[in-house]
């Protein structure tokens, strides 16, 4: 499974999960199987693997979610895929980010949105003390700036 993973072959992830392979696993690397395919954007084998039990927020060695890793990829289809999952929008990497934070600072304004859809919350501070509104002003993400004080994000 971790080498169908790898490749994006949805199939063979299905085949594997139905041999009742764990979806849960670590890769050699110690990469969650979600993470690693969220990663590499395989949209059809993160559905595959969320279908098969996947855990929607296991974390990487530096506390990363899945949904923390389609945040940083700009990967709105992954995020919208986690989020039906009930994966934690308040989920924090070890620095403290959340997807939220990561999202607006890179400025990616459709994963913003998504993620302000299902109520994260703008005002979590990473371990600096800032929150999302204070990356994306920093950034001059405008747009995102005004989603975020809209949905109450504070600096």
């Amino acid at each position: 499974i971790v080498q169908a993973v790898r490749n994006g072959d949805e199939e063979k992830v299905r085949q594997a999960l139905l041999r009742n392979e764990n979806p849960n696993q670590l890769d050699s690397n110690g990469q969650p199987l979600l993470v690693v395919a969220v990663m590499a954007g395989h949209v059809g084998v993160v559905e595959a693997l969320l279908k098969g039990g996947a855990m929607p927020d296991s974390t990487d060695r530096e506390g990363y979610t899945p949904l923390h890793r389609a945040a940083e990829r700009g990967d709105v289809d992954i995020v919208e895929m986690l989020l039906r999952r009930n994966a934690r929008t308040g989920a924090q990497t070890r620095q403290g980010a959340t997807a939220l934070i990561i999202a607006s600072r890179l400025g990616f304004a459709e994963v913003v949105r998504a993620l302000l859809d299902k109520k994260a919350d703008p005002n979590i501070p990473d371990f600096t003390g800032r929150r999302a509104l204070s990356y994306a002003k920093q950034s001059g993400r405008t747009p995102i700036e005004a989603m975020l004080r809209k949905a109450g994000g504070r600096e």
